[in-house]
């Protein structure tokens, strides 16, 4: 069962600002202005001239005679805005890449399989965008915070992505000007592993109305996929597939940060800092000790019992409120914090610059793999165990 978290405050008067083209190109504008830091600006010119939507360059020929010459204008913003006043393909580039893009949360549930009939449906009545279709516009977008509106969908092989986009507002502190965003969540159903998975970008203060803003936009989204695809939910289990991983993939994934609440009230963060072999403080660097001199432990039989179980009972017994993992060959970095109980789901957290789409669909199709290769393992205890107490009573 997913827990929705509606809140009265959150919810203004629905209203459309795709009544004109200039007003969703305004906003666009404004987006980029506002939330995309100066690397991802300039990284969008420079897709933007790869693709031939416009020049930057007077020194190079373009292929066409009908580029959007930007090769005078200075400013990476006014290089942008102009880009998405004068040119569609610019507008159409950002939005692809708002399906690409870096994103700092995600959850993911277990999903019903989803029927492709259901989508064609919404499709044919115009309830969900087609991103590659001839009549495509430009994304829908409303200031509605509790609800989503009609998405946009792109389909790459197996994976469906809806991209659903809310008008964010907000008043700047000291000034109380006015700003507005636009702000993309992806819904993406993997139909080959049967995950949905949600992933939404962080807001600043600003344009956060509730504490519990993310939360909230994550069930709208769910919500949205029950009604309209019929689904059914239920969060994946991380806390074993985390333990599974730790103990057992340390060549790949390794344990960078956790937080432990013991038995007795105390509570304690344990940070890998800038340690390269990734050895956590206190019970890492004691079984590290412990490695390190094992025979003078050997000859120190009661000694050495003495500290692995104060080690073993320390990790099994405390409870991790959250836990960071980082992958040792790209160095992505993925804080885990899990629900209060198994019905609450775990909200992800990523590092960084470099979570885009890639490297989020390798770190789901990473968890759910080890998901799948535990509950074998899980599987085959249970069928030997029972042999065995059948073997038991035979005899």
């Amino acid at each position: 069962m997913i827990k929705q978290v509606v809140y009265m405050t959150d919810i203004f008067e629905a209203e459309n600002v795709n009544d004109s083209e200039s007003s969703y190109k305004k906003l666009l504008t404004s987006t980029i202005s506002e939330g995309y830091p100066k690397y991802i600006q300039d990284g969008l010119l420079k897709n933007m001239e790869k693709g031939e939507v416009l020049l930057l360059r007077k020194r190079k020929t373009p292929r066409s005679e009908d580029i959007l010459d930007l090769s005078e204008v200075e400013s990476t913003i006014d290089r942008l805005s102009l880009a998405i006043d004068r040119e569609q393909k610019a507008v159409k580039h950002i939005e692809r890449n708002e399906f690409y893009k870096s994103y700092k949360y995600a959850a993911f549930f277990h999903v019903n399989q989803i029927k492709e009939d259901l989508i064609n449906d919404l499709l044919d009545k115009g309830e969900i965008n087609d991103f590659v279709s001839p009549s495509y516009k430009h994304d829908f977008s409303t200031n509605i915070l509790q609800g989503v509106a009609k998405p946009t969908l792109f389909v790459i092989g197996n994976v469906f992505m809806f991209k659903f986009s809310k008008v964010l507002s907000g008043h700047v502190p000291g000034s109380g000007e006015k700003k507005q965003i636009k702000y993309p969540m992806l819904g993406i159903y993997f139909k080959h592993m049967n995950i949905l998975e949600v992933r939404l970008d962080s807001a600043s203060a600003m344009f956060r109305p509730s504490e519990l803003f993310y939360e909230s936009q994550i069930g709208s989204v769910l919500d949205w996929f029950a009604k309209k695809l019929q689904c059914s939910f239920k969060p994946v289990n991380f806390p074993p597939v985390i333990e599974y991983i730790r103990k057992n993939k340390q060549p790949e994934v390794v344990v960078d940060a956790q937080s432990m609440s013991f038995q007795k009230g105390g509570k304690a963060i344990l940070e890998n800092g800038i340690n390269e072999n990734y050895v956590l403080p206190l019970l890492g660097e004691l079984k590290e000790l412990m490695s390190a001199n094992k025979e003078l432990f050997d000859n120190s039989p009661e000694i050495k019992k003495l500290l692995e179980t104060f080690v073993t009972e320390t990790e099994t017994l405390a409870d991790l409120p959250w836990i960071t993992l980082v992958w040792k060959s790209d160095k992505t970095k993925v804080k885990f914090k899990f629900g209060v109980t198994d019905e609450d789901y775990t909200i992800l957290q990523y590092y960084g610059r470099h979570s885009e789409m890639e490297k989020m669909d390798y770190v789901t199709e990473y968890i759910i793999k080890n998901q799948k290769e535990l509950r074998k393992i899980e599987k085959a205890n249970a069928e030997q165990a029972r042999e065995l107490t059948l073997d038991d009573q035979v005899v």
